[in-house]
């Protein structure tokens, strides 16, 4: 068992992990903002911590009362729309970094951060590790910034280090506004959704497989450096639509083609996580239909 620390415990991605953590009897400490109903099946389970990362003083102070084993750095602002492109980036870059410096003064035995396949920019094929990153957006450029710079902090002090570029994540508990929950809130609700072609072709990994693949990198000590976080299952998004149809509202005739496809479309975005699992012995257990099935399930509890 070991003392994590999870910052950004909120959200999607890091109240999953907090409860496969908390699943594995790990001591969990939740580093929130502000109260989350993500966490409320495990608030009992777990060590709340409210604090801004903006505030290093205070995120200084925090880890080295707790004095974690591991830390799991999830929080990231502007994540969606136009703070993507915006200087809060920028920020996120000082807080990375100050976390990093927080977590070996505090004398955590490994760092690991959450990145993106924005990192890596647009390739249209499958993409590894030794893929040169080349970013064209800001979100992706502070990513892997960030990423630069608390791994060097690492390096220098001596502790392990490892950073995970998550490719599409889906499943029950998503923001509304990603397309797998907002397709199927639509369908629910018997209404058909508007759809590009549904041609390109997406890396979606199951929410619960990504808090597992967090959590075995966060233990191995054999994974360091930069891994992919994917399903390297890439599936057409039109397939996806169609499962989520079946679901939702079978028989339904479904509209293709009628939002034109963006400037920058990416046709084909997929990871290989072979490094991941070679390291780690994770791998992915969740079926697509499975996963999908869920998330028609939660919005149609929710109608």
């Amino acid at each position: 068992m070991a003392r994590i620390l999870v910052t950004g415990a909120g959200g999607f991605i890091g109240a999953a992990v907090c409860k496969a953590a908390v699943a594995a009897d790990h001591d969990v400490i939740a580093v929130v903002r502000k109260d989350s109903a993500r966490l409320g099946g495990i608030a009992s389970a777990i060590s709340m911590q409210r604090v801004d990362l903006a505030d290093t003083t205070a995120v200084a102070a925090v880890l080295g009362s707790v004095k974690p084993d591991i830390v799991i750095h999830s929080a990231w602002e502007g994540v969606g729309g136009a703070l993507r492109s915006g200087d809060i980036q920028l920020d996120n870059i000082r807080t990375t970094v100050a976390l990093a410096d927080a977590a070996i003064a505090a004398g955590a035995r490994k760092f690991v951060g959450i990145g993106s396949q924005a990192e890596y920019g647009r390739y249209d094929r499958r993409i590894v590790e030794s893929d040169l990153p080349q970013p064209t957006m800001l979100y992706g450029a502070a990513k892997l910034a960030a990423n630069h710079l608390a791994a060097q902090r690492c390096r220098e002090a001596g502790i392990d280090f490892a950073w995970l570029r998550l490719f599409s994540v889906y499943g029950p508990g998503d923001n509304s506004n990603w397309l797998i929950p907002s397709t199927a809130a639509c369908l629910v609700r018997g209404k058909v959704p508007k759809c590009t072609a549904g041609t390109q072709k997406w890396d979606y990994l199951h929410i619960d497989d990504v808090a597992d693949g967090v959590l075995a990198a966060a233990a191995a000590s054999s994974a360091t450096g930069v891994f992919n976080l994917s399903s390297a299952n890439p599936v057409p998004v039109r397939t996806i639509v169609e499962m989520l149809r079946d679901f939702a509202s079978p028989g339904l005739d479904l509209a293709f083609g009628e939002v034109p496809f963006g400037p920058d479309q990416i046709m084909h975005l997929e990871g290989d996580n072979r490094r991941l699992r070679t390291a780690t012995g994770w791998s992915v257990k969740v079926p697509l239909a499975d996963g999908l099935r869920e998330v028609v399930d939660e919005y149609r509890m929710a109608a």
